[in-house]
């Protein structure tokens, strides 16, 4: 992920490498504490959005829910090194793709789909954390994993593409399943990158990458459940 400074196994000076362990343990703390401080922030505005939006949203509503994120995105990588204002960024990523999960739930309430979409929830968030605690136990660097997620990531991103005009449910699934375990393999690398090789003042976005995957990977166990359950259009 091209938001941190090294993203190709090389350990950076100044990096968590170089601290020692009472350093490294805060360091570390920081990053999950911004990552569960952004998710909560992400519920609230999911609440929020389920319990005042009517359906149907209208198309204004839906391209900005739909490209917002993405310019905020784009702005957090340039201003990364700016303090307050990587963090803020970081912060309205969250409300915003709390606002379109919040909208989605509806959805799939309303279509009777609501257990699913609880089910993808919860299967997400035990799936991050088994990943992620499994790096932390283990000590393991899954930096290698950098140069093939590079072009997976882009893979992945051309078959989302051509889905917009493949009515196979096969290739839906399929792409579901890949998406999940690309996403898998980054929280992977990026748990390991906070771990090894991540500089000291890129707490914010160490934890940005993090969120990051869960939402990726989230978003492609509910197509995977939606799928497999007969349920997609």
């Amino acid at each position: 992920m091209a938001m941190l400074k090294s993203f190709r196994g090389e350990q950076v000076e100044n990096g968590v490498a170089y601290m020692d362990a009472a350093a490294r343990g805060v360091f570390i703390a920081k990053v999950y504490n911004l990552l569960f401080g952004v998710v909560a922030l992400m519920v609230a505005a999911g609440f929020v959005a389920f319990k005042k939006v009517e359906l149907p949203i209208s198309s204004g509503l839906f391209y900005t829910l739909l490209f917002a994120p993405l310019g905020v995105l784009v702005l957090g990588a340039f201003t990364r090194n700016i303090k307050g204002v990587n963090l803020l960024l970081f912060a309205v990523y969250g409300i915003l793709e709390g606002l379109f999960l919040g909208i989605l739930a509806k959805v799939y309430a309303e279509a009777g789909l609501g257990t699913i979409f609880a089910q993808a929830a919860i299967l997400s968030l035990l799936v991050f954390g088994g990943l992620t605690a499994f790096v932390h136990v283990t000590k393991k660097d899954f930096s290698f994993l950098g140069g093939v997620l590079s072009v997976l990531i882009f893979v992945l991103l051309g078959a989302v593409i051509v889905g917009f005009f493949v009515k196979s449910t096969m290739f839906h699934l399929l792409v579901s399943a890949g998406g999940t375990a690309i996403f898998a393999m980054y929280i992977l690398f990026d748990t390991s990158q906070i771990l090894h090789r991540v500089h000291e003042d890129e707490a914010v976005s160490a934890a940005w990458m993090l969120f990051i995957d869960l939402i990726g990977l989230f978003i492609y166990i509910l197509n995977l459940l939606t799928i497999l359950s007969g349920n997609r259009d």
